[in-house]
């Protein structure tokens, strides 16, 4: 492996205390209790605030209807207040809002839900079109993203409203396109659509057309992170989403002339879909504030030197960020960190493989599993889900952090089965 900076303690007067609220064992949870994990629904790191990702099960554990959206989000949403108001925070503090929905139909209804309950407050978010959820029945999750101010409000850049969105006037959502709490930053997802709401790059279907999205993309979150006093050297992790395994050479490419030599980490996936049909490609960033201090990018690589499939993406990346107390890792599969891979065909050691990696990298970045706040569990099948929950729940004994789990139609590579997201926040 290279690349490996020599680690430092930055923790110096750090003050960081993480609470977990309302801790479970899976087992507890889902039919069958064939699961082992040790989870949690609320996660407070300081100011920050993770939620476990919330459907239309209420925290009793009881589905609130099966055949209907709408009530699930409203559900959820009741959940994130509850959960919320629990950590010291409230619904005015959610910074970021993520909705996965099992089917496009179901945007209307959905989304509507969520901008009743957030009425007022002007959000971020991403729309995806996912493969499936933890259980069949459940048609929506939200996941909800919150920092309780320090002091006064976040800033907010360019308010909208979704009724003034691509003719969305149904929705009537209260959004922004860049919160800034003072040390991060939360930007709405990024695509191809111009600021002007009626504006969209690469309509059609083809690699050119993803492609053109992708450079509008980046334009984009280049103009607002100048007009919030950032950049893209602050920028810690990058998650793509690419309607097609066919547009990521393309996409990649251009995603990298922007970055230049800037190595975020990043995670790719491939999704069923987006809120419009004629959106190919979306990128959400994490971003915390350098204040002079670079960020500590370990294991940086170059993807044409690194990688064994083929594929000549064009961009270089590392494999952890390290900002104060924040870590971000590379989104970890079965290929090990010196890119072999060795179990093609075995979910359970694929997420095996991924949980070493994630123990490797944050002992390297001066954190440790005990330290992770919020983990994403994307699978391909979910025949596979028990073997790859009980595999990474051996990992994480003790630890409960809280998750959010999805089945998606696609990762960098065929053969990858699983792919594990963490960030974590070293107590201090």
């Amino acid at each position: 492996m290279s690349g490996v900076e020599p680690a430092r303690d930055d923790r110096e007067g750090a003050t960081i205390r993480i609470q977990r609220f309302r801790k479970f064992n899976t087992r507890d949870v889902y039919p069958g209790g064939r699961h082992d994990n040790d989870m949690c629904m609320t996660v407070r790191a300081g100011n920050r605030i993770f939620l476990r990702g919330q459907t239309g099960f209420d925290l009793d554990q009881r589905l609130r209807d099966p055949a209907d959206p709408a009530v699930q989000a409203d559900q959820a949403m009741e959940n994130a207040r509850v959960l919320l108001e629990e950590a010291g925070s409230s619904l005015d503090h959610v910074t970021m809002v993520t909705t996965y929905l099992t089917d496009p139909a179901y945007r209307v209804p959905v989304y509507k839900t969520v901008a009743d309950h957030l009425r007022g407050n002007h959000t971020v978010g991403t729309g995806l079109i996912v493969k499936g959820l933890a259980l069949p029945e459940l048609k929506v999750e939200v996941d909800i993203e919150a920092v309780i101010p320090a002091s006064g409000e976040h800033r907010k850049y360019r308010p909208m409203n979704s009724r003034d969105w691509f003719g969305q006037g149904e929705i009537n959502r209260d959004s922004c396109w860049l919160i800034d709490t003072g040390d991060e930053i939360f930007l709405r997802g990024q695509t191809g659509a111009e600021f002007d709401g009626r504006t969209m790059h690469g309509t059609g279907f083809t690699v050119a057309d993803a492609t053109a999205q992708a450079d509008q993309a980046m334009k984009n979150a280049r103009v607002l992170l100048a007009e919030a006093g950032s950049g893209f050297d602050d920028v810690m992790k990058t998650r793509i989403y690419i309607g097609d395994r066919a547009y990521r050479e393309a996409v990649y490419q251009t995603i990298g002339r922007h970055f230049g030599d800037t190595c975020p980490c990043s995670t790719g996936l491939i999704m069923r879909g987006f809120a419009r049909p004629e959106i190919l490609f979306e990128i959400d960033l994490a971003i915390i504030r350098s204040r002079g201090t670079p960020h500590r990018r370990l294991h940086r690589f170059h993807t044409d030197e690194v990688y064994k499939d083929g594929q000549k993406l064009g961009m270089r990346f590392c494999k952890s960020v390290r900002a104060g107390n924040v870590v971000h890792l590379r989104g970890q599969t079965g290929t090990t960190l010196d890119d072999e891979f060795p179990f093609p065909g075995d979910p359970a050691a694929q997420a095996d493989q991924a949980m070493k990696n994630i123990t490797m990298l944050l002992e390297e970045a001066g954190a440790s599993l005990g330290d992770i706040c919020k983990i994403h569990t994307f699978i391909l099948h979910r025949a596979h889900r028990e073997a790859i929950y009980r595999a990474i729940g051996r990992h994480l004994k003790g630890v409960h952090p809280c998750g959010t789990g999805l089945i998606v139609d696609g990762f960098a590579r065929p053969e990858i089965l699983v792919e594990v997201d963490v960030v974590a926040v070293i107590q201090g």
